[in-house]
């Protein structure tokens, strides 16, 4: 080994690094301020209320005051239908119905908060009436169809596989083209930038819908249930594939570097993946940050997607997140059009 060589090449290559402001802020300087905005936002503090639904009936009242007298319960009272749907749709982490002496409490124990949400209930329920063993809650298991946490969570990893197909198939592709001087042969033909960027857009379509009705296919082999109209989510994924590859072309349309393109992928991923609902309800966030979520791409694809899928439900059901991933598609589409360069 020649020494001489192995410290001028790495010299060679640190000093080519830092020459780059670009990679030097996105490999430093982001990690850093990501850092900094996770702190603000996630900083130590009383855990929030867990939220349970009682379902109305004529003992409503009565169940009803017995868990709001604890301040670790966040308490909602729903008509028997609506609060199915809260349970399945991960808004509340259990259904409490009956007396305060007779509960009947229903959850789905692989939901990451169904325990801590049935040990609260029962300590407050102990607490309202004469102590330990004063009350046998009867517990029920949510195992049904459409119901449980595997039911949630599919339609929530479909989102995620065309978020991130688009973002790396097509924003990683496209700066790599770049890097290798490819798209600079492109420039000296008679193509336009707009014609580039369909096309490459259009043939991402072709190669990424496949992989979202394959995990469709394994979650109904799962015993996942598709209740709604089948059209209805075809467009969907094919909107939201649309949307997401925008977003992929609208990140690549300027980075000169693999660790730009990097950093501002995970720029655009990293709130999705906290905020966007695909592995836990976002629908509870408090104050801005559940105004960012509900703004999020991804949480108007998984909602809209939910919603054909697990309810017997077609077109009108999705009509707003269409329409919002659609104007995503044309915004990022637009604005990459007006940045794009090809060297």
């Amino acid at each position: 080994m020649n020494r001489t060589i192995v410290w001028v090449v790495a010299k060679t290559t640190f000093r080519e690094f830092w020459r780059k402001p670009e990679a030097v802020f996105w490999t430093y300087g982001f990690p850093v301020l990501m850092t900094v905005v996770l702190g603000f936002a996630f900083q130590p503090k009383a855990p929030a209320p867990v939220p349970v639904v009682v379902v109305a009936g004529a003992d409503t009242s009565a169940l009803q005051a017995a868990l709001q007298a604890s301040p670790r319960l966040h308490v909602e009272v729903l008509a028997a239908a609506a609060a199915d749907a809260a349970l399945a749709r991960g808004r509340v982490a259990l259904l409490a119905r009956g007396t305060p002496q007779a509960p009947v409490l229903r959850a789905d124990p692989t939901r990451p908060d169904a325990e801590t949400a049935r040990m609260l209930v029962e300590r407050a329920l102990r607490d309202h009436t004469d102590g330990p063993g004063s009350i046998v809650p009867q517990i029920e298991v949510e195992d049904r169809p459409g119901s449980r946490y595997i039911d949630f969570l599919i339609p929530g990893l479909i989102g995620l596989n065309l978020l991130g197909a688009g973002l790396w198939g097509v924003g990683f592709n496209l700066v790599q083209m770049r890097t290798q001087n490819l798209l600079r042969r492109l420039l000296v033909t008679p193509m336009g930038r707009g014609d580039f960027l369909l096309g490459f857009l259009l043939s991402r379509m072709v190669l990424v819908l496949p992989e979202s009705f394959a995990i469709v296919l394994l979650g109904m082999l799962w015993g996942v249930p598709f209740r709604g109209s089948i059209a209805a989510a075809s467009v969907l994924m094919l909107v939201g594939a649309m949307a997401f590859s925008g977003l992929g072309i609208l990140v690549a349309s300027r980075p000169k570097t693999i660790e730009g393109v990097a950093g501002l992928m995970n720029l655009c991923l990293l709130p999705m993946w906290l905020l966007g609902g695909s592995f836990f309800s976002n629908e509870r966030m408090p104050g801005w940050l559940g105004w960012i979520a509900d703004a999020l791409p991804l949480t108007q694809f998984n909602n809209g997607l939910r919603d054909v899928m697990l309810e017997p439900l077609g077109f009108a059901a999705v009509t707003g997140p269409l329409g919002y991933l659609a104007a995503f598609t044309l915004v990022c589409f637009g604005i990459a059009l007006k940045m794009f360069r090809w060297t």
